[in-house]
């Protein structure tokens, strides 16, 4: 049975004012009672003073855990921005440089109940910061942690169901705790860490952490099957973010809307009388790139770029992954002439587009998917859209999208047009989705694959 649930620990303080009385009898100078006279006339009433109340002291609270004792956030399921490491370049001996920007970590978590105990799969994600240059740095830290006594962990190794005792003051618990990773790639958009906890029914205080790599291997390993304060996990001047488990579960699920259903077209393949080719050989009217390499600076450079009768293989497969989904790949194969300082051959801009709507999900650089969420019929579903880079051993080039997406989903197709774009791109720039009218392709022609 699986539960969504909200657990709230609340501590309120009680203030007791208490209310004085000041003493009725008058006092003269020496300190003497005097006594009291019987006046001749009435005396006019006088509005007697409300009693000053007077606060009892506030006591200090009491931390409820670790984390309220060290001023730390307990965040819950969604994603967050704070500051992590990256490498954009390497000093003189080759080591990386370490900065700090902005990086993207992400939680999921869902819980079971198997009779008296509970099976925990939190997810810690962390988006890869893209360099203007195309690379990408995606490493980071992340283990499960104790939330009320700061206790963390990691597993010595992945894949291993490792069991560790947690004591916390008179409690002692006993633990199961697995972990895996993934690595960002064509078909993942996210560095990820998978944790698996087995831990009693009532144990409520489960959470996990993710932080910043500081490219120090000893302070990633010592952490590897030992339990860890967590303010003696060494990452530097990165951020470490806790997520709570409890917290995450009664996280609102984020509300998605369909990407670029504001350009959306109805039935445009058929409104337009758009048709698709198959696979083989496609010859159509492209551009041809011939490049020279700078003697001085030994640097390519574009020499021209002409528009021409070109020819490109084409090949699609699919495959199914189970759980109700496919893989659709799609491989434009390229024969292309080259020698050390001279390069010619067939220069195209490929892609995906839905021929329903008209709309086209890009990829931001290689080896990186990219997640997109769609809508039909009302229903809405993900797709993830990667591209890869193979240079075979004849010399034949390979570049390869692959596309993740429901069993049902039937409304992709590959474009293939020619690409008159010389100058350099910036790769940091986020990619968004549009639709196939805003491709610029001059004079050659758009064709349609699958």
């Amino acid at each position: 049975m699986k539960r969504k649930g909200l657990y709230v620990l609340a501590t309120a303080a009680m203030l007791v004012l208490v209310a004085g009385c000041e003493n009725n009898q008058e006092e003269n100078p020496q300190n003497q009672v005097t006594e009291i006279t019987t006046p001749t006339e009435a005396p006019e009433a006088t509005a007697t003073p409300e009693p000053t109340a007077t606060p009892a002291p506030t006591a200090t609270p009491v931390p409820a855990n670790y984390m309220e004792a060290n001023g730390i956030e307990v965040l819950g399921a969604g994603w967050h921005t704070c500051k992590g490491f990256i490498i954009n370049e390497l000093d003189e001996n080759g080591n990386p440089i370490l900065e700090l920007a902005d990086r993207e970590y992400g939680f999921e978590v869902t819980e079971e109940l198997q009779d008296d105990v509970k099976v925990i799969k939190a997810e810690l994600h962390a988006k890869p910061y893209v360099h203007e240059h195309g690379g990408m740095t995606s490493s980071c830290m992340g283990g499960f942690v104790d939330l009320q006594t700061g206790k963390a962990f990691l597993p010595m190794d992945a894949n291993l169901l490792q069991t560790t005792l947690l004591k916390q003051e008179d409690k002692e618990y006993e633990l199961q705790l697995s972990f895996e990773f993934e690595f960002p790639s064509v078909t993942s958009p996210y560095y990820t860490e998978t944790y698996t906890l087995v831990c009693p029914s009532d144990y409520e205080d489960a959470g996990f952490y993710l932080t910043g790599f500081n490219n120090d291997e000893e302070a990633f390993a010592e952490r590897f099957g030992f339990w860890k304060k967590l303010n003696f996990i060494r990452h530097g001047e990165s951020d470490l973010l806790v997520f709570g488990v409890n917290k995450g579960l009664a996280t609102e699920p984020e509300k998605k809307t369909a990407e670029g259903a504001e350009l959306a077209e109805e039935n445009y393949f058929e409104a337009n009388g758009l048709t698709t080719r198959g696979e083989g050989r496609v010859r159509y009217l492209g551009t041809e790139l011939f490049q020279r390499r700078n003697s001085e600076t030994g640097l390519w450079e574009t020499v021209s770029v002409e528009t021409k009768e070109v020819e490109v293989g084409f090949s699609v497969t699919e495959e199914s992954l189970g759980d109700g989904a496919k893989c659709i790949k799609g491989t434009f194969s390229y024969d292309d002439e080259g020698s050390e300082n001279e390069y010619r051959g067939v220069s195209s801009r490929t892609g995906v587009v839905d021929k329903r709507t008209g709309l086209v999900y890009p990829t931001q650089v290689y080896n990186l998917a990219g997640s997109y969420v769609l809508e039909k019929e009302g229903e809405q579903f993900s797709i993830l859209v990667g591209r890869e880079y193979v240079e075979e051993v004849n010399g034949r080039v390979d570049v390869t999208i692959s596309v993740i997406c429901p069993e049902e989903y039937d409304d992709l197709v590959f474009y293939l047009t020619g690409n008159y774009m010389t100058e350099e791109v910036d790769y940091s720039k986020k990619v968004e989705v549009s639709s196939i009218r805003d491709i610029e392709h001059g004079e050659s022609d758009l064709v349609f694959l699958r």
